[in-house]
């Protein structure tokens, strides 16, 4: 598999053309550097799993609550990192459901692969692994802790989205 680093964004896959299609799929252009989720994230919805470690009401509680991404700083609820890295990665339908137990049509992603980003730190390691599943401009799924926390751009609009 080819890996390619950008800055301190890691990008795998077969070649340009999934690269371009995961880029153009999570609304970020063609250019690594102007990242589709970077910004201020709203929870508007929740869904829960077999493998989440929270309850349907403590994930509820945190419907309204923001995470931020960004080159600089990656924080949820009690995951920050002052030093983030991303890897961005596409799933096909089977990785997805492999990876998370449920079909991504179940969350409302089209056809086709699903882009991934998963979050590592460079600072401190992050307790609980955290994954971001852009949607488009506006969407964005944070996977933490089991469940699939939807929310919505409040800020920091993508530059080539704009």
């Amino acid at each position: 598999m080819q890996q390619t680093e950008r800055s301190d964004i890691i990008v795998r896959g077969s070649g340009a053309a999934i690269l371009t299609a995961a880029l153009l799929m999570a609304g970020c252009g063609q250019k690594a550097s102007d990242e589709g989720f970077y910004g201020l994230w709203t929870v508007t919805g929740v869904t829960t799993t077999a493998q989440s470690t929270m309850t349907d009401d403590e994930a509820q509680s945190l419907v309204g609550r923001h995470g931020v991404y960004s080159r600089h700083a990656a924080h949820f609820e009690a995951g920050q990192c002052l030093k983030p890295g991303y890897l961005v990665e596409p799933l096909t339908d089977e990785a997805f459901m492999e990876r998370y137990g449920l079909s991504p049509r179940e969350l409302g992603f089209p056809e086709g692969p699903v882009p991934h980003v998963e979050i590592t730190c460079f600072d401190t390691p992050l307790d609980e692994p955290m994954s971001l599943l852009p949607k488009g401009d506006e969407t964005l799924f944070i996977v933490w802790n089991g469940v699939f926390f939807e929310t919505q751009r409040k800020t920091g609009a993508p530059l080539s989205a704009r």
